[in-house]
């Protein structure tokens, strides 16, 4: 992508808000749909393929900005540019949703996750002095503090640079190092 001005936009940033905008109205969707949705693990993972599609689609528009080239380390910092803005974005969105704008709904989906830790533990054969210990401890937790939403946005950084690093080695493509030569000598 090339501005008015002839300066190379930032292929990440541009990305990573799409990606963060997605992320958004599926966040939004989810809370609209009920805290069982929002805590069901398969729907997330569809969140998590709607952001890697658009990580792969940014190293793609990269690697077009870059006349059908792309090395390594710029494809995966354009790919993890994408995921850490989309993330960023989703994990504010998230924290002023269930801090600010519903904090009853934070309180639903703790009642939620609960009864279905408690039912996965049972079907483990987990004791039932462990598995109260877990509830009590799951119970006395906010896992939307200020500073558990930015552990988990850490957790997504580092999950998103092994997923930036894989896209890399797929999209990346070196210019031939005689290319420039053979085209002067003609």
């Amino acid at each position: 992508m090339t501005t008015q001005t002839g300066k190379r936009s930032n292929v990440g940033m541009i990305y990573g808000l799409i990606g963060g905008i997605a992320c958004i109205i599926f966040t939004l969707c989810l809370y609209l749909a009920g805290p069982e949705s929002f805590t069901n693990m398969g729907v997330g993972l569809g969140m998590y393929a709607v952001i890697i599609t658009i990580a792969v689609l940014a190293g793609l528009a990269q690697k077009k900005q870059n006349g059908g080239y792309l090395d390594f380390g710029t494809a995966l910092k354009t790919a993890f540019i994408t995921f850490a803005i989309a993330f960023l974005l989703q994990t504010l969105f998230n924290f002023v949703l269930l801090n600010y704008i519903n904090p009853s709904f934070r309180d639903e989906l703790t009642r939620v996750s609960m009864e279905k830790m408690e039912r996965m533990m049972k079907s483990w054969n987990v004791p039932e002095s462990e598995i109260e210990k877990g509830m009590e401890r799951m119970a006395n937790q906010n896992s939307y503090s200020f500073g558990n939403v930015i552990l988990g946005y850490g957790m997504m950084c580092i999950i998103s640079c092994i997923v930036s690093l894989i896209i890399a080695a797929i999209i990346k493509k070196n210019r031939p190092p005689f290319e420039n030569a053979f085209k002067e000598s003609q």
